[in-house]
């Protein structure tokens, strides 16, 4: 049992209290008061300027101010004297290990302090003196193995009589590493360097000593993480060779390899632990599957295509080894499309892959109405970074109706295509070129299917005019023949035609070129266009664009520069989002033809223009 007792204070104690606490409070402000007046004035008391005299030399200049703990903490006075010679000592010693990691090892640093001006001056004055350099350089390994022999100071970015600076020097440590990894030795160590400055003759002789490690031998390959993709078409990817010495480019490269296939978020590799004598290895890969099946919908409009929609489904690795079936659907008030593709990647060798395609198609222009159904297999081909190019065979029958007319077409075309792309982006690209071409023989299965050739040719190129990327100039040109039929006798889908979004905006879809006598678009055998945008950031995520586009389309073979080129020019707003820019253009046909175009178009979308 617990017994509490409880005391209520009387009044005239309370009041003491209270008074002697409200005592306490204010001796407590003056206190803190007095003490921040007395620091404020201590602090304007010792602000101070510096000044730092030195021969010219930028990049030294430079360095010694972001070292200096007088430019750094200038907005932070002392509060005496004594604080003040204390950091002015401390930028001595900074400034003499500046200079020297420069190479200058007789430099001489003296200073000044007038206190006699308000703020106080500090004034260093700074003789850099001769400029060392470096006499030798060797590398020297401990090891009680086999030895990776001598290093060439050249291949560690060390040139013997250049200046004594200390970060090609630390830099040399590292490459020494990485070049070691590549000759056999991955698990080589960085032991110690001894670097002697000699006054007389001005030179530094460097020797580092690295543990090199046991020589290792590539052994198995293992692969684990793997879930859904096939081991032994990775094995095949990889090329890789047992035994053969260690190199950290191979294993960089067989990485790259992986990733490519577009079936991982993460590839690492390793070798066991604790390897310490010259041994043949197993070398590790750890997976992590990136999600293969995806679907995506869009939607766009314009004035002269009018509305669309469109969707599709993906899986990347249907059968287990990197294979890519999609399904696509597009619907809008021109065309209704559904298709299928196959990409069988790596096909007999790398970066070669099999396609197969398959589409049925409506579609209603005011040039022609069509419906088609196609087939096509084929072979592409990277080549570098940049280039890819491809041919295959495709089957198509349609049956195309224009100017109340309905034929039935059967071809058996064969396309050869080359492509170049060097830009950094696949929606919003800021510098690079793109070029394609595409060459398709078709050859007709009936009465009606004429033989031709036809030949498109496009091409863009990329700006960046400010190094943030605020102003950017992209410029396109197409240029398209057709040989071997008259224009008559070429089906009405298989002519070239100009206007609307993707090729003259400000014109309706297809209208640029030959009309009939219903102001219909008829189509040609050639084709020229041009275009060329400026594409504006405002802040990170708004710009404007303004552009200008051109062409025209010719009823001969060959183009005919003497027929007027259809101009147009317009005002885009983009809204920038992390999978690419919202694009609103608004577009003015230049030379308005009477009773056939309109007096703008405007288009919404994803993506540039081009």
């Amino acid at each position: 049992m617990t017994f509490c007792i409880y005391v209520s204070p009387s009044k005239e104690v309370k009041e003491t209290a209270l008074f002697f606490g409200l005592l306490a409070a204010i001796f407590s402000f003056l206190v803190a008061s007095s003490s921040a007046a007395y620091a404020q004035e201590e602090a304007d008391r010792w602000a101070y300027d510096t000044v730092i005299n030195l021969p010219e030399d930028e990049t030294l200049s430079e360095l010694l101010e972001l070292s200096s703990q007088m430019y750094q903490l200038k907005d932070k006075p002392p509060v005496s004297l004594a604080a003040l010679r204390r950091r002015i000592d401390a930028d001595l010693e900074g400034f003499k290990k500046v200079m020297n990691s420069e190479g200058y090892y007789s430099a001489r640093v003296t200073y000044d302090v007038d206190p006699s001006v308000n703020p106080v001056l500090v004034t260093f004055n700074l003789d850099p003196g001769p400029r060392y350099t470096i006499g030798a350089f060797r590398v020297e390994f401990d090891t009680l193995q086999t030895s990776p022999g001598p290093l060439d100071p050249k291949d560690l970015g060390i040139d013997i009589g250049a200046p004594a600076v200390a970060q090609p020097i630390v830099d040399a440590q590292k490459k020494a590493i990485s070049l070691l990894a590549n000759r056999g030795y991955p698990l080589a160590q960085f032991e110690r360097q001894n670097a002697v400055v000699d006054y007389t003759t001005r030179q530094m002789q460097v020797v580092q000593t690295i543990k090199s490690g046991p020589l290792v031998y590539f052994g198995k390959l293992e692969l684990t993480g793997l879930e859904q993709i096939n081991k032994a078409y990775l094995l095949s990817l990889s090329g890789w060779k047992e035994n053969v010495i260690y190199q950290e480019k191979t294993l960089k490269r067989v990485r790259q390899i992986f990733l490519e296939t577009g079936l991982f978020d993460v590839v690492r590799y390793s070798i066991p632990k604790g390897v310490t004598y010259d041994a043949v290895v197993p070398v590790t890969f750890e997976f992590e599957e990136r999600k293969h099946r995806s679907i995506g919908v869009g939607a766009d409009y314009s004035t002269s295509d009018g509305a669309g929609i469109s969707a599709y489904w993906e899986n990347r690795n249907f059968f287990g080894q990197g294979e890519k079936l999609r399904g696509d659907l597009r619907l809008s008030e021109i065309t209704q499309e559904v298709s299928a593709s196959f990409v069988k990647p790596n096909v007999y060798r790398r970066h070669q892959n099999l396609k197969a395609e398959a589409s049925l198609r409506i579609e209603d222009t005011d040039a022609y109405s069509e419906e088609a159904a196609r087939v096509y297999v084929g072979l592409d081909r990277t080549y570098g970074k940049n280039w890819t190019v491809g041919g295959g065979a495709f089957f198509e029958l349609s049956q195309i109706e224009e100017n109340g007319v309905s034929d039935d077409f059967f071809y058996f075309g064969v396309p050869i295509t080359a492509a170049y792309d060097s830009t950094d982006d696949l929606l919003d690209p800021s510098k690079g070129f793109r070029f394609s071409t595409t060459l398709t023989s078709y050859l007709g299965l009936n009465d009606v299917s004429s033989d031709f050739v036809k030949t498109d040719i496009e091409g863009s190129g990329y700006y960046s005019a400010l190094a943030d990327k605020r102003l950017i100039f992209a410029a396109r040109a197409r240029v398209g023949s057709i040989v071997g039929s008259s224009r008559a006798d070429v089906p009405a889908v298989k002519r070239f035609y100009s206007g609307g979004g993707g090729s003259i905006r400000g014109y309706e879809l297809q209208s640029v070129g030959p009309l009939d006598d219903s102001n219909d678009p008829i189509g040609g055998r050639s084709v020229v266009e041009v275009g060329l945008e400026a594409r504006i950031r405002i802040t990170e995520a708004i710009g404007i664009v303004p552009f200008i586009e051109g062409g025209n389309v010719y009823k001969s073979m060959m183009p005919d520069f003497d027929e007027e080129f259809r101009w147009a020019a317009g005002l885009g707003a983009r809204y920038y989002t992390p999978f690419g820019p919202l694009r609103l253009d608004v577009a003015l046909p230049l030379n308005r033809r009477a009773n056939k175009d309109d007096a703008f178009q405007f288009y919404i979308s994803i993506g540039q223009a081009f």
